[in-house]
C-alpha cells in the first residue's frame, strides 16, 4: 500500500500546482558583472577520468547540535566553520571558502527540501554557509539557495531577505535548451517544462488560435499523452549561478536507495524526473549520467551533507518512526564517496530494523564510480573525524 500511494504522489496524481520563480541575483556594486550564460545544446558525458586512489570524508557531530528537531545555531556555525577549514586546509573560514569561491561568483547554495519541515536541510546550516561565504567576501545578494518547489522551500523555513540571499525554484523555471534525455519515456505533471494541461481539440473546430499563441505553439515539442523522454535542468543551474555548495540530506529514498549528493544534484534539479528513478532504472545508470554532464558537475566545489536528522526509511516524505537524530555534519569533494559513507550507515540502521539494505537499490552508486564520479568501495574512503 506505501508503495502504491507514493507512486501515486510521484507521478502527481497528488500534486501542488505551484509554478513560480525566483528572481535572478542582481550584482552589488563594485563586483565584477556576471554575465547571462549562453544556452547550450545537449553536452556529451566525457569520457571518464581515473579515480583519485583515495577520497576523504570529513566528520562531525556535536551532542548540542539538534534537539527534538531544533537546531542549535551557534553549535552548527562552528560545525560548518571546522569542516570547511578541515577539507580545504585553510586556517581560517574566510581563506577556507576563500580558496573555493570568489567575490565575482555567483554562488549556489543546493539544499534539499524534500520531506519539509522535519527531514529537510536545516536553514541553521544554510545560514553558517551564508556567514562563511560573506567573510570571504561574497554579498548576500550574489548568493541563491535553491530547490525545486517553493512551497516546500517555504515550508523547511527558507526565505529571502532584503538584506539576505536569494531563494529559488526549479519547477515552471526549466531551461529548453538544457535537455538530458534518457531511452525511458516518462508522464509530464504540471511543473515540468513542456506540460500541456489540456489535449488540443482533434475532433472538434476549435477557434483560431492569436498569432502569439500560434508561434509558442510552434516551438513547443510535440508530446504524445504528455509523454517525453527528455528532461531539462533547472535555470537556476544553467543561468543564476557560477558555482555550487551542494547540502543534501543524510536519507533513504523509496525508489533509489539514496537521496544523498548526487541525486540531489541531478534528479533534483531536472523535470520530468520520476522516470530516471522509479522502477526498472532506480537511478542506474541516470543518475551517475546526468551528473558526469559539466553543465552540473563542473559548478560543485563542495558537498556538505546534511545528517542533523538522519532518515533510514520513508523517504522522500519522511517518517518520523524511521528518524534518528544524528548530530552529525560531513563534507567532501567527492560525492560518490560521500554518498557511500552515507549508504553504509542507512545499512546499518535499516538491517537493525530488519529491513533490506538500501544498498540492493542504490546500485547507482557503483555505476558512478565507472564513470569517473569518484570512489564508491569503502576500503578506498577515509574518514576524518574533525574536533
Amino acid at each position: 500500500m506505501l508503495r502504491v500511494v507514493l507512486t501515486l504522489l510521484l507521478c502527481g496524481i497528488v500534486s501542488n500546482p505551484i509554478c513560480s520563480r525566483g528572481q535572478l541575483p542582481q550584482q552589488s556594486p563594485g563586483s565584477t558583472p556576471v554575465s547571462p550564460q549562453a544556452n547550450v545544446a545537449p553536452e556529451e558525458v566525457a569520457a571518464p577520468v581515473p579515480v583519485a586512489a583515495r577520497s576523504v570524508v570529513y566528520r562531525t557531530e556535536n551532542a548540542q547540535a539538534i534537539t527534538d528537531y531544533e537546531a542549535n545555531p551557534g553549535t552548527v556555525r562552528r560545525m560548518v566553520d571546522d569542516l570547511v577549514m578541515a577539507v580545504t586546509g585553510e586556517q581560517t573560514v574566510s581563506s577556507a571558502w576563500g580558496s573555493l569561491v570568489k567575490p565575482s561568483d555567483v554562488v549556489g547554495i543546493k539544499v534539499c527540501a524534500n520531506g519539509a519541515p522535519l527531514f529537510s536541510t536545516h536553514p541553521a546550516v544554510i545560514n553558517a554557509i551564508v556567514a562563511g561565504l560573506v567573510e570571504a567576501g561574497i554579498s548576500p545578494r550574489n548568493i541563491v539557495v535553491w530547490d525545486r518547489e517553493e512551497n516546500l522551500l517555504k515550508r523547511a523555513g527558507f526565505r529571502s531577505r532584503p538584506d539576505g540571499y536569494h531563494l529559488m525554484w526549479s519547477e515552471g523555471n526549466y531551461d529548453p535548451k538544457a535537455v538530458i534525455t534518457s531511452p525511458i519515456s516518462g508522464k509530464l505533471i504540471f511543473g515540468d517544462l513542456f506540460f500541456v494541461s489540456k489535449p488540443p481539440d482533434t475532433l472538434g473546430e476549435a477557434s483560431t488560435p492569436a498569432p502569439r499563441e500560434q508561434e509558442k505553439d510552434r516551438k513547443r515539442p510535440r508530446t504524445l499523452d504528455n509523454l517525453s523522454d527528455e528532461s531539462h535542468l533547472s535555470n537556476v543551474l544553467t543561468h543564476a549561478v557560477t558555482k555550487v555548495i551542494n547540502v543534501p540530506v543524510l536519507s533513504d529514498h523509496f525508489f533509489c536507495g539514496l537521496s544523498g549528493a548526487l541525486f540531489n544534484m541531478t534528479i533534483q534539479n531536472l523535470d520530468n524526473w520520476r522516470r530516471l528513478v522509479m522502477e526498472p532504472v532506480s537511478g542506474d545508470p541516470s543518475i551517475p549520467e546526468a551528473y558526469a554532464d559539466p553543465r552540473v558537475s563542473d559548478k560543485v566545489v563542495l558537498h556538505i551533507m546534511d545528517g542533523l536528522i538522519a532518515l533510514y526509511a520513508g523517504a522522500p516524505i519522511g517518517d518520523a518512526n524511521y528518524a534518528i537524530h544524528y548530530e552529525t555534519l560531513y563534507a567532501s569533494k567527492d560525492p560518490v564517496a560521500l554518498d557511500a559513507i552515507a549508504l553504509k550507515k542507512i545499512d546499518q540502521w535499516r538491517v537493525e530494523a530488519q529491513m533490506e539494505p538500501a544498498s540492493k537499490t542504490a546500485k547507482y552508486l557503483q555505476t558512478a564510480f565507472t564513470y569517473g564520479l569518484g570512489n564508491a568501495d569503502l576500503n578506498k574512503i577515509e574518514v576524518v573525524d574533525v574536533r
